[in-house]
């Protein structure tokens, strides 16, 4: 039996409108470290608009990252595919998934105050998640793993706060890794 069940982000629209700005992110930041290198060609202040370029281009990791660690996923029997909003769609066998841990990039409860204030405590739920490890990825999920301890091996997550029907996401990915042969 191979039922197919679809986890997208539990706000869509607000998921598309992030995703897509971040990439107007990235771009704003690219075209401005292009832009203070050029400027610092022809100003003697070479050496501090050099290093705003350097500090411009190591902050787009992070951007990057927002695009590709919790994308909409398609689960079923065989596997599952990964359906961001920006990259090109991947389909990934259950034997592809080398790992399957907590996902450390949540905050803690204790740290998410103004959450609690703004929402309600009674209706305040923790942040939970787990990540998948999945070493034949492309590259561009590899800033997951640096950013969550896996090296520069490529993870994508899934989580409480950016996949509907997580309780039953993590119950059919548990279970399908399970069965998986090793």
């Amino acid at each position: 039996m191979n039922l197919r069940s679809v986890h997208n982000h539990p706000r869509p629209f607000l998921n598309r409108v992030t995703q897509y700005g971040a990439v107007a992110l990235l771009v704003a930041m690219a075209l401005g470290a292009i832009g203070l290198l050029a400027v610092a060609l022809f100003d003697q202040r070479f050496i501090m608009l050099a290093f705003g370029s350097v500090l411009l281009l190591a902050l787009m990791p992070p951007v990057v990252m927002l695009t590709t660690i919790s994308p909409p996923l398609t689960v079923d029997s065989e596997g599952l595919t990964i359906r961001p909003v920006i990259w090109k769609e991947r389909r990934v066998a259950w034997s592809e998934v080398s790992a399957f841990k907590d996902f450390p990039l949540l905050p803690q409860p204790d740290s998410e105050i103004g959450r609690k204030l703004v929402g309600g405590r009674k209706s305040y739920r923790a942040a939970a998640g787990k990540m998948l490890v999945i070493p034949t990825l492309p590259a561009i999920y590899r800033i997951n793993g640096f950013f969550c301890g896996e090296g520069l091996t490529p993870v994508i997550a899934f989580t409480n706060r950016s996949h509907a029907d997580y309780d039953r996401l993590l119950k059919k990915v548990s279970i399908y890794l399970e069965e998986t042969p090793a």
